[in-house]
């Protein structure tokens, strides 16, 4: 019977192979024509590739069988939401409810440890143990998420080691809320990675509002403009790279979600209310400026419509970056570019809050004409020049030329390079916000001229 081809071709290799060979010789042999092969289809994709012949390789993918890469990808995602929901359930179970936080005041007050003072309640470690152990046999899980060695040594201790029981609960109502808040949130997080798409948010957002005793006189008309309120403040200071997306657990960190669950309170006072962004009174106002700069009621604004921003103070070449870097829409009629309500929010919280690092950051990228991190003299002295233009525009004859306030600019930042100004110089100076109201407002630079007089005439009026 004639052997098949591969055979013959392996019996004859086996033959030329020098006789005498150790196991470890046969796989060194091995090894060293693998590295053959892999050196030959390196050098193939260096001729496609020339940037590979200097470029390292740190990883190389490993290939998928025909077909398998969807069904991989989709086992990953369902992988992926069986563990988030497993992790959801678990810290649900964690949660306590209104009567369990009751009970567990009633469990405090009743087990105050002496001695006693009017008005101090304390509590000791080992009646701390009393009641965790009480207060398992309801609120198994619950309680260990509560009650630890860790977390009795957080509080400060009086001469008899004891902390105060009044600090200790309103931490566990604190801690359950975000507990609660964040099984809340996990719930919306469709792809199971921690993170919150725009379109995400914008569901927990109409799902949240209607519970809000703050926003009972939310009308059905302007539901979907306070959503977009609510939704932006989240992604421009928890997204400042513009991803679109924003991470579950810096949420619950940042003070934007206690601002936007204080409307949760049915105390809340009307002073409270006004210094709240996510207030329905400011978020009416925000859209009845909207409106006002709207001049043509298309729904939106031109970079002229938006030039009058707070009285008009603006210069035209700020605005005008704002319209380069931002996310506009042609219109068809004049062809000029206009933007929505989404980034003139953007553009208000910028204005807002224009100390903070991502304002500041915001600004910047405005302010960087050539893209390339770095504010040299010239970008100081172009937007300069156009708030001296808005001076002449209106009749004023600041007492200042452009040289000055260039070089007095850079002595109020101290950049470590002399000659240019970067985002991490800005931010550490403290006056990033004055710099900015320099560069791009009339009104600002004014203030900041005449600030000697104006305290003057305050220390009089005091």
């Amino acid at each position: 019977m004639a052997l098949p081809q591969w055979a013959v071709l392996l019996r004859e290799r086996q033959r030329a192979q020098p006789s005498g060979r150790t196991a470890d010789d046969i796989e060194q042999e091995t090894l060293n024509e693998l590295a053959l092969i892999m050196r030959e289809r390196e050098v193939m994709e260096e001729k496609l590739e020339p940037s590979l012949a200097e470029i390292p390789r740190f990883h190389v993918a490993k290939k998928m069988a025909a077909g398998a890469g969807g069904r991989s990808q989709e086992l990953q995602q369902y992988v992926n939401k069986i563990v988030q929901s497993r992790l959801r359930d678990c810290m649900a179970s964690m949660v306590l409810e209104t009567p369990q936080i009751d009970q567990l005041w009633r469990l405090l007050k009743q087990h105050v440890s002496p001695p006693q003072k009017p008005g101090r309640d304390c509590i000791n470690y080992d009646d701390f143990c009393q009641v965790a152990d009480i207060f398992s046999q309801t609120a198994d899980r619950a309680a260990g998420a509560f009650f630890s060695a860790s977390h009795f040594l957080k509080f400060p201790h009086d001469e008899y080691g004891r902390i105060s029981v009044i600090h200790f609960f309103h931490w566990v109502r604190r801690k359950n809320a975000l507990m609660r808040t964040r099984v809340e949130l996990s719930a919306y997080d469709t792809a199971g990675n921690g993170l919150l798409t725009e379109r995400e948010l914008e569901q927990w957002a109409s799902d949240l509002i209607p519970s809000l005793p703050a926003l009972e006189k939310l009308s059905t008309e302007f539901f979907q403009f306070y959503k977009v309120t609510v939704v932006r403040k989240f992604l421009f200071f928890l997204d400042p790279k513009r991803r679109g997306k924003v991470s579950v657990r810096e949420m619950l960190a940042h003070p934007i979600l206690h601002e936007l669950l204080e409307l949760r309170r049915v105390d809340i006072s009307t002073a409270e209310l006004r210094s709240n962004w996510f207030s329905l009174e400011h978020a009416e106002m925000l859209y009845l400026d909207y409106l006002e700069l709207d001049a043509d009621q298309n729904g939106m604004l031109s970079a002229a419509e938006l030039s009058n921003y707070r009285g008009g103070g603006l210069t035209y070449e700020f605005v005008q970056r704002v319209f380069q870097e931002c996310h506009t829409y042609r219109n068809k009629e004049s062809g000029q570019s206009e933007i929505d309500y989404k980034s003139y929010l953007d553009f208000v919280l910028a204005m807002t809050y224009r100390g903070t690092p991502e304002a500041l950051a915001y600004f910047f990228r405005l302010l960087d004409m050539r893209k390339n991190g770095r504010l040299t003299p010239f970008e100081i002295s172009y937007f300069f020049r156009a708030v001296l233009d808005k001076f002449e525009e209106i009749g004023e004859e600041p007492n200042c030329t452009v040289e000055d306030v260039t070089d007095e600019i850079f002595d109020m930042v101290k950049p470590k390079d002399p000659h240019v100004i970067t985002l991490s110089d800005l931010l550490e100076c403290k006056v990033g916000e004055t710099v900015v109201g320099m560069l791009t407002d009339v009104n600002a630079f004014w203030q900041y001229d005449r600030r000697e007089q104006l305290m003057g005439h305050g220390d009089d009026d005091a």
